[in-house]
């Protein structure tokens, strides 16, 4: 006899009027966005395009993406430069340590403009790191 896995509840993506929400409040930071479909890895997730334009760094396209198997993390590409020591393998930003505490990383409750705005100051860091070969801010040990 087999098991059935335990109940677990559905993400938050799961429902459309959160989705619809929360691609309007980010349009609301005055940048344009579209829903996209997630990578293949991140299959059965939700993801959103929004289109950057930040002083001094070149226009870019960054992909938000929520995956069901961590729906409270956000994986973030960006189609500029990825060149960095701050990116995972699959070129995903790594603004954070996965293991601070909250209010050192982003979470859902902070809404999408601190979400772009993690992503944004990525962005300048990365830019600053390309023309100077130093990264300005805290930094978490990477493993390879």
């Amino acid at each position: 006899m087999t098991r059935r896995p335990a109940w677990r509840r559905p993400a938050w993506f799961a429902r459309p009027a959160a989705r619809i929400a929360f691609q309007h409040r980010l349009a609301a930071c005055g940048q344009q966005v579209r829903v996209t479909r997630p990578p293949h890895r991140h299959r059965g997730g939700f993801a959103l395009a929004v289109r950057l334009r930040v002083p001094d760094v070149m226009e870019q396209t960054v992909s938000i993406v929520f995956s069901p198997g961590a729906p409270e993390v956000p994986y973030v590409y960006a189609d500029g430069p990825s060149e960095s020591p701050h990116r995972y393998s699959d070129r995903a930003l790594c603004m954070w340590f996965p293991y601070d505490p909250p209010e050192q990383r982003w979470t859902r409750s902070d809404g999408p403009a601190a979400l772009l705005g993690h992503v944004v100051a990525h962005l300048l860091r990365e830019e600053w790191w390309r023309r100077t070969g130093e990264w300005p801010g805290e930094e978490a040990p990477h493993g390879t």
